[in-house]
């Protein structure tokens, strides 16, 4: 829901990205010079589609792809001068939408919330790099 207000937002400034394209492009202003494969996996998305949007952003020449250094078959994704600009207007639109999101509660509310967000981003960044499993009883876990 925050992306889709967010979304329709940048619509309304003039800032003709599409959400999936816009998600890269703040993807990239996080951690610039990514390879595909580490956008895909980010975006909870397969190689193919990024592949994609990395080609219609870097044809409006948003992004640029380089070779890495250390490995001359990956490319890495990094933003251009042509795409900074964008970035004042988004994160403004960010921080109202945030405001409007969290109105009604304290300021003890909001920091609970953050914190337990973030122990469930913890626990889910643990299983990313946990071999998958066929089940797994959390019920006792989550009841203690």
């Amino acid at each position: 829901m925050f992306s889709t207000a967010l979304y329709r937002q940048l619509r309304a400034d003039g800032i003709n990205l599409t959400r999936s394209q816009w998600r890269v492009i703040a993807h990239l202003k996080n951690q610039d010079g990514q390879t595909q494969s580490e956008l895909a996996e980010r975006l909870f998305i397969e190689k193919a589609p990024v592949g994609t949007l990395i080609d219609k952003l870097e044809a409006a020449g948003l992004v640029k792809r380089e070779p890495d250094p250390t490995d001359r078959r990956v490319k890495r994704i990094f933003i251009t001068a042509k795409a900074t600009p964008y970035f004042p207007e988004i994160e403004e639109s960010v921080d109202e939408l945030l405001l409007l999101s969290m109105q009604g509660l304290s300021n003890g509310d909001q920091n609970q919330l953050l914190t337990l967000l973030g122990k469930i981003h913890l626990n889910l960044q643990g299983l990313r790099n946990q071999p998958a499993t066929a089940h797994h009883d959390v019920s006792k876990e989550v009841n203690t």
